[in-house]
C-alpha cells in the first residue's frame, strides 16, 4: 500500500536532501455518487409521492418554511428504490475499505424540506457508522453541503494559507444536484448552507449501521492469559 507521497522538503533552505516524503495519515472519505437520470427520476417521483401524502395529512407543514418527516421513511414502499441504492452503495464502501461485516441496515431515514432562507446547523449523527443525504430537489443557491474538519486543534489555531486547497481548509463545501447520493462517516461534522433560491430544497438523510455490531463486532479484540 502506497502511503508516502513526494514533496519538496527543506522549504526555502539550500540544504542538501537525499529524499523526502509526506505521510497521508487518517484520511477522511466522502463518497459522492451521481445517479443516471433513468435511475433517479422514478426514485424521486416515489419520494415526492410519499411527501405529498404527508402534506395532505399535515397541511400546516409548508407554512413553517422548513420541516422534517419522521425517521422511518425507509420502511415505506415508496422508498424501496432509494433504500436499494443506499445499501448497495454502503456495501461497496465497506468492501473498498476491506471491512469485515455481516450485513448493513438503515437505522433512520427522513426527508428535509427547506424553503428560502433556511439552513441546517453543524452536527453529527451519533451511534452510526455511515450517514448520508440523497438530493431530490435542488436549485442554484440551494445545492451544497459543507463538511467541517473534525480535528480539535483547528478550534485553537487556523494559520492563513496563500492558496486554499484540500490540504489546508477548515471546511469544504460540496456542490450537489438532483439525483446525487453523498455518504460520509457518521462522526464527520457537516452543515447545510441557507437556501438562497426561491425553490424548495428537498433531501433525504439517512444513517447506516451494522445490525450485529453488539454481538459480532464489538467484542474485545484481545484474549486474557487465564482460562475461563
Amino acid at each position: 500500500m502506497e502511503q508516502i507521497s513526494q514533496w519538496r522538503g527543506g522549504g526555502r533552505s539550500t540544504m542538501k536532501i537525499e529524499k523526502s516524503g509526506v505521510l497521508k495519515l487518517f484520511p477522511t472519505y466522502v463518497w459522492a455518487t451521481q445517479l443516471a437520470r433513468q435511475t433517479y427520476e422514478p426514485i424521486n417521483r416515489d419520494i415526492q409521492s410519499r411527501l405529498d401524502l404527508i402534506r395532505r395529512q399535515r397541511r400546516d407543514l409548508d407554512r413553517s418554511g422548513q420541516w422534517q418527516t419522521e425517521q422511518d421513511l425507509h420502511l415505506h414502499p415508496e422508498l424501496a428504490g432509494l433504500v436499494e441504492v443506499i445499501l448497495s452503495t454502503a456495501r461497496g464502501i465497506c468492501d473498498s475499505l476491506t471491512i469485515e461485516y455481516g450485513d448493513l441496515a438503515i437505522t433512520g431515514c427522513w426527508a428535509n424540506v427547506s424553503q428560502k432562507g433556511f439552513a441546517h446547523r453543524q452536527h453529527i449523527h451519533p451511534n452510526n457508522y455511515l450517514s448520508g443525504a440523497y438530493y431530490v430537489a435542488t436549485a442554484p443557491g440551494s445545492d451544497a453541503i459543507t463538511f467541517h474538519d473534525p480535528r480539535v486543534q483547528l478550534g485553537v489555531m487556523i494559520p492563513p494559507a496563500r492558496n486554499q486547497d484540500l490540504s489546508n481548509p477548515d471546511q469544504v463545501t460540496l456542490d450537489v444536484r438532483e439525483g446525487m447520493l453523498v455518504m460520509f462517516p457518521a462522526w464527520l461534522q457537516h452543515s447545510v448552507p441557507p437556501n438562497l433560491s426561491d425553490a424548495t430544497r428537498i433531501s433525504v438523510a439517512f444513517n447506516v449501521m451494522f445490525p450485529d455490531f453488539g454481538t459480532r463486532m464489538a467484542s474485545p479484540l484481545w484474549k486474557g492469559d487465564t482460562p475461563t
